[in-house]
């Protein structure tokens, strides 16, 4: 499946979800209906690519390629916005982040058209698939899947939504909030039944599998807090799962390395970067604005600099000099590619810019051969800081592509052991001697170590300490935002660490608004969320 599915999903969302989206109110061409499509094991195959292709829309294959790294990245105590962007207001959290931003309605129209593709198949399927029961199994395993984890995300983005398990077919203007407490129990009925259904390995990489569902169900668990249950699924993973770290750290994002031991499920994005409709555009996002300096252009390998998220001092400072995984998340260095405007003696494959993680002093820069442009920490802007090798995209084809093919890693092993340090220190029966060990395992790979005596001593497991090492474990992941509000810590870590959030972060921030469209297109009452 890897790189196929996406490039039905336009047409896909137009057969099955018009009727459920009052923007979608154009007609659908070529005769197409859902009626005329699903109606066969091919058709239900090109409903469920759909289904999928729905995580890739929101982080970027759709009109609005920045709504889905805008609600996850920005306004956290590790991320704060660079320079350019119209939607800065998500990170400064003042009155612009409200229910007519186009973010909020587009992340919330992408997943409901999701879940009513998933409710088509689950509906559908039984009767076209009768006389294939294996075929069934997986189709309804998968479909139950998808439908738990979307409503999944739209449970930590909005709180209580409206659930629906049926198809919608025609116009519907009534609906009803479902409470948490409703809500969670029928995403693990879906979860676990894709638990049971799934099976270990897919013929497709990118497909969901059992292990895929396990994982969801132990991030899930941590989320309200049973952390029992946490504990014995990401143990689980652990123990009987065929997933190991990959080593070193830097490994796991080269290139050609995306389908490695390491990934329990990705979110697919076409390597055919002409195939996509925007892609993955998190290589936009992260990098500065390098192309604007002596010695320097832009090129395909250095990246388009959109100049949207830039790290606070708080994640860069948490790394100590021996954590590896310093330099293969952020990239510090440049090379001069552009002899044109170059200062006198620079060669092109010279060193251009530095960013040293031990500032240097004037004598130390002046020192430096043809001036070299070196920048320390405090002298980092929302132009000029330590960009991300996690998203790095050389292979463009043009050098103003906009397009990326990078997977989105919705879980990995390494957050898997995090998982399973939290929820054991946290359980009912705290075990530290456990959270410790998986801890550990995490910090192993990080210094490139395979003994816990050759790493700096942590003698037991905390929230504090979880989150620091989530934080450099996952950043640039799309992890950050949740691990806050599932912490109660949104407002607290933004005001300490992110100078431009601090002064208008509030607790009712833990949830983003109700799109105005949704409210006003129900007929019934449909309460906004506090605050907004």
């Amino acid at each position: 499946m890897k790189k196929v599915y996406i490039i039905t999903i336009t047409t896909l969302l137009l057969l099955c979800n018009a009727s459920c989206n009052d923007i979608l109110d154009e007609d659908l061409t070529g005769g197409l209906t859902a009626d005329g499509v699903f109606v066969d094991e091919q058709g239900m195959n090109f409903a469920l690519n759909g289904a999928y292709a729905t995580l890739s829309t929101f982080i970027g294959n759709n009109v609005n390629m920045e709504a889905g790294w805008t609600l996850i990245a920005f306004g956290t105590d590790t991320y704060t916005n660079g320079s350019d962007g119209g939607f800065k207001y998500f990170n400064t959290y003042d009155s612009d982040l409200n229910a007519s931003s186009s973010v909020v309605t587009d992340s919330w129209n992408i997943f409901y058209k999701g879940i009513n593709t998933t409710n088509a198949v689950i509906e559908r399927a039984p009767k076209i698939l009768e006389n294939k029961p294996e075929e069934l199994q997986n189709i309804l395993g998968q479909a139950r899947f998808l439908r738990g984890y979307f409503y999944y995300w739209l449970a930590r983005i909005w709180g209580p939504v409206y659930y629906t398990d049926k198809e919608t077919k025609g116009v519907e203007t009534e609906a009803n909030r479902m409470s948490l407490e409703e809500l969670y129990p029928k995403i693990i009925e879906d979860l676990k039944f894709g638990e049971e259904n799934l099976p270990d390995t897919q013929s497709d990489f990118g497909r969901a599998t059992t292990w895929a569902a396990k994982a969801t169900l132990a991030d899930l668990y941590l989320t309200i807090k049973d952390y029992n249950n946490a504990a014995q699924y990401a143990e689980d993973i652990i123990n009987n799962g065929a997933f190991q770290l990959v080593k070193p750290y830097a490994d796991l994002w080269k290139l050609d390395n995306e389908q490695n031991s390491e990934v329990i499920w990705s979110t697919q994005f076409s390597d055919d970067l002409q195939l996509d409709n925007g892609g993955n555009g998190a290589h936009l996002f992260f990098l500065m604005e390098y192309d604007k300096l002596p010695g320097m252009l832009r090129d395909v390998e250095n990246g388009r600099p959109w100049k949207r998220f830039k790290p606070t001092n708080y994640l860069l400072n948490l790394y100590d000099e021996n954590d590896q995984r310093y330099d293969a998340t952020f990239r510090t260095v440049w090379y001069c590619n552009n002899p044109d405007n170059a200062p006198a003696g620079m060669q092109v494959g010279d060193t251009a810019i530095y960013l040293p993680r031990k500032p240097f002093t004037q004598t130390e820069k002046d020192a430096k051969p043809y001036g070299i442009n070196v920048y320390n920490q405090d002298e980092y802007t929302e132009k000029i800081y330590p960009s991300s090798k996690k998203w790095e995209q050389p292979n463009r084809v043009s050098t103003n592509e906009q397009s990326g093919g990078r997977d989105f890693i919705a879980y990995r092993l390494a957050e898997i052991y995090l998982i399973a340090a939290e929820a054991n220190a946290l359980k009912d029966n705290p075990d530290q001697t456990k959270a410790l060990q998986y801890l550990n395992e995490v910090r192993m790979r990080a210094y490139g170590v395979d003994n816990v005596s050759l790493l700096p001593v942590v003698d037991h497991v905390d929230i504090n300490i979880i989150l620091e090492e989530r934080a450099k474990e996952l950043a640039q992941e799309g992890k950050r935002w949740f691990d806050l509000v599932r912490t109660g810590k949104l407002a607290e870590r933004v005001k300490m660490y992110n100078t431009q959030g601090a002064a208008h972060v509030k607790d009712y921030h833990m949830l983003r608004p109700i799109p105005l469209t949704q409210i006003d297109r129900t007929s019934n009452d449909f309460p906004q969320n506090p605050g907004y």
